[in-house]
């Protein structure tokens, strides 16, 4: 039975929806800007979503410590990549780690793998890194929000 896992899958197929919704007509400008010099920009959440459906979660999922896909870049997380380009890395890391979620039994999720500090149960990464989707959703929200009282 594959039912606790299927609704993780549909938990972040919703972050991931609830993420584009967020992103819709957003500028340059916005996609740069930072309320103060030492906050993340849209661009900064979105990199750092895409890292975490492309290597984070597939890890978890997998019970290894390290992931990447093949090709991907070692200095992702340092490149000045465009909007498009991550939002079509965000849809591909999605679209792999789903899949791959739904196929965990309720066994796999209480599995002991190897994690921050330790070994954990699979089901806490999982859920660590989904909670972190929507996490930066909404701290990307908020820089457009504020970028948006500031303009008017």
């Amino acid at each position: 039975m594959k039912e606790k896992a299927s609704i993780l899958a549909e938990e972040l197929e919703w972050a991931i929806s609830s993420l584009e919704g967020a992103c819709k007509d957003l500028t340059e400008e916005e996609y740069k800007f930072k309320p103060t010099p030492v906050s993340n920009s849209v661009q900064w959440q979105l990199n750092h979503i895409s890292r975490i459906v492309n290597t984070a979660l597939p890890s978890r999922i997998k019970g290894v410590e390290s992931y990447a896909p093949e090709g991907w870049p070692a200095d992702y997380r340092d490149q000045d990549y465009p909007l498009d380009k991550l939002m079509k890395d965000i849809k591909k890391g999605t679209e792999k780690a789903i899949p791959m979620m739904k196929k965990l039994s309720d066994e796999d999720l209480e599995a002991e793998i190897p994690m921050w500090g330790g070994k954990r149960q699979r089901k806490i990464g999982l859920f660590a890194y989904i909670g972190e989707v929507i996490h930066h959703k909404g701290q990307l929200a908020y820089v457009r929000g504020t970028y948006k009282r500031l303009n008017e």
